[in-house]
């Protein structure tokens, strides 16, 4: 009996092969991977930012900016909710060309998803983008962000001010993409970022800080994460950092 099963392979996970006519459309390499064109495919962009520190003005880039981000037409459709879109003349943009809602609730999340679901393989891919809405957040962001993907939500972004106690654990595990703005006058907050990504980086939360500081030298620059394996991390999208610990 023994003899049998030491003759027996062992199981062995095999990679499961991308249907072939799925490719992804295409985008600059520094930028989030949504995988438009790829089902299952996604990402969450976390952009903590204090306030006046252009966290508008990146997100308008992004989905404004044809030439160097993703641009008006890059997915089917793009939501916007902001309780301060009224107030911000630098998201009028947003507001003219998208779909938009100046008050968050979680019927207009619940809406989507429904939408999404009832169209099956015809969903449209879309983006969310969710800014200022901390302290509303609640059970309905938090299965948004586990389940995204499974609703051909290919980005949806979370912009805000705080970090702690703002954004809830499943929130913070689903993040594939993190973007730290500067200045960031609250070092406690700046601390509990590097603590929470911190070990992603050789040299671990010490590491992350020096590394964010060599990112911002400037007002307005931002640290920008992709949450890989390797990790990468760039200066506002431009430049791509070497994140190995050399002292």
């Amino acid at each position: 009996m023994d003899k049998k099963k030491s003759k027996t392979k062992a199981p062995k996970i095999l990679p499961i092969k991308a249907q072939k006519h799925e490719k992804a459309k295409y985008h600059h390499e520094h930028l989030p991977d949504v995988g438009v064109g790829v089902r299952g495919k996604g990402a969450l962009l976390c952009l903590l930012s204090p306030r006046n520190t252009g966290k508008t003005t990146t997100c308008v880039n992004l989905f404004m900016n044809s030439k160097d981000f993703y641009g008006p037409d890059f997915f089917d459709e793009i939501y916007i909710i902001s309780p301060t879109i009224n107030l911000d003349q630098s998201a009028r943009h947003l507001k003219e060309k998208f779909i938009t809602f100046d008050q968050y609730n979680p019927l207009i999340i619940k809406e989507i998803l429904k939408t999404q679901e009832e169209l099956g393989e015809d969903a449209p891919e879309i983006a969310i983008y969710l800014d200022d809405c901390v302290g509303l957040l609640d059970k309905e962001i938090d299965m948004l962000c586990t389940r995204s993907r499974h609703y051909n939500i290919k980005l949806l972004v979370i912009a805000s001010q705080k970090f702690r106690g703002a954004l809830s654990p499943i929130v913070r595990a689903n993040i594939t993409d993190l973007i730290v703005g500067s200045p960031f006058p609250n070092q406690r907050e700046l601390d509990a970022i590097a603590e929470e990504f911190g070990d992603n980086v050789p040299g671990g939360p010490d590491h992350w800080m020096k590394l964010y500081k060599e990112c911002t030298p400037k007002k307005y620059d931002f640290a920008y994460m992709k949450l890989t394996n390797p990790t990468r991390m760039f200066r506002n999208f431009e430049e791509e950092l070497d994140i190995k610990k050399t002292d």
